[in-house]
């Protein structure tokens, strides 16, 4: 009796089916949380469907029990940019797991693009065997042309051999190219042209293995630190820089350019103001932003006299 039982439960459990989420309803989820902030921008239709470049997007990376997402946004300007994120970031967290019922192991946010207009950490998984990643932010594979040429040679070969096959049945008429091509390679000898393409064919060769292997390009950084779940394009990170710049008395206008090694700040300054009590001034209204947006880079300030005012 009790076997029975037994049984029934088995066969009641089995017939209930299981859950899965899809990570296209996880990826939703996260976009309609990210929208409840006025100050993130929606970019979509057009050329950004095309090119997959629609904001926000949301890349969801799921284990066995947790979710892993970066989520990149377009924010409003002038926004403050770590204030949008780490609203965003929590609100998302909050929606994941409410509507999922699994384990947020990390929210990356992530600033692609800004348009001008008039949180909780995260916890730390026990079991080490189920924490996902997400994977970092970066820029397309730099193999991805070869790859699409690869990939129209061989849908040309493909049509060649459709070709031939329809020669051999009967089906079309035309002399086959598989065997004239065949047979002109066979009747090739030795010339001095057959160097210069055996040392082409070998330095191509060299190029595709080496853009095989070339990591991706770095399209972010971190605000705060290689543990940072808010990343910045250096498009962002040299509007904040101007903008610190630009707050500072003496400074009539301000131009920041930021590369993977370096901060350049250049101030344009009132002529009636000194050039050491402007750069203290310069340096300190930029502390803030470089504490949290430098990544290692490092900073420089060069100052230039404004043109005098001229009244007519």
């Amino acid at each position: 009796m009790t076997h029975a039982g037994s049984d029934e439960v088995s066969d009641d459990l089995e017939m209930r089916g299981s859950l899965e989420i899809k990570n296209r309803a996880i990826s939703r989820t996260a976009i309609t949380a990210a929208l409840k902030d006025p100050r993130v921008t929606r970019t979509t239709g057009g050329m950004s469907r095309l090119t997959g470049r629609e904001l926000p997007r949301a890349d969801v990376t799921l284990g066995e029990d947790t979710i892993a997402v970066n989520l990149y946004i377009g924010v409003t300007w002038p926004s403050q940019i770590t204030e949008v994120t780490e609203a965003v970031h929590a609100e998302v967290e909050d929606a994941l797991a409410t509507m999922t019922g699994l384990h947020v192991h990390r929210v990356n946010v992530l600033v692609s693009d800004t348009t001008l207009a008039s949180g909780p950490a995260p916890v730390s998984n026990p079991d080490a065997s189920q924490t996902v990643s997400p994977r970092p932010p970066t820029a397309s594979p730099a193999a991805m042309p070869v790859a699409l040429l690869f990939g129209f040679v061989l849908l040309g070969v493909a049509f060649v051999a459709g070709r031939e096959f329809l020669i051999a049945q009967g089906t079309i008429g035309g002399s086959p190219w598989i065997a004239d091509a065949i047979g002109w390679v066979a009747g090739l000898h030795w010339q001095g042209w057959m160097i210069a393409a055996a040392i082409g064919s070998a330095v191509v060769g060299l190029l595709l293995v080496l853009i095989g292997v070339k990591p991706r390009t770095k399209t972010h950084s971190g605000l705060g630190g290689s543990a940072s779940t808010v990343w910045a394009t250096p498009t962002d990170i040299a509007r904040l820089c101007s903008a610190a710049a630009q707050s500072t008395r003496g400074v009539v206008d301000a131009h920041t350019v930021v590369t993977r090694r370096k901060i350049d700040v250049r101030v344009e300054r009132d002529p009636g103001f000194e050039v050491d009590g402007i750069d203290s001034a310069v340096r300190e209204a930029l502390a803030p932003v470089l504490s949290v947006a430098a990544d290692g880079r490092r900073s420089t300030v060069k100052h230039t006299s404004a043109p005098p005012t001229r009244v007519t």
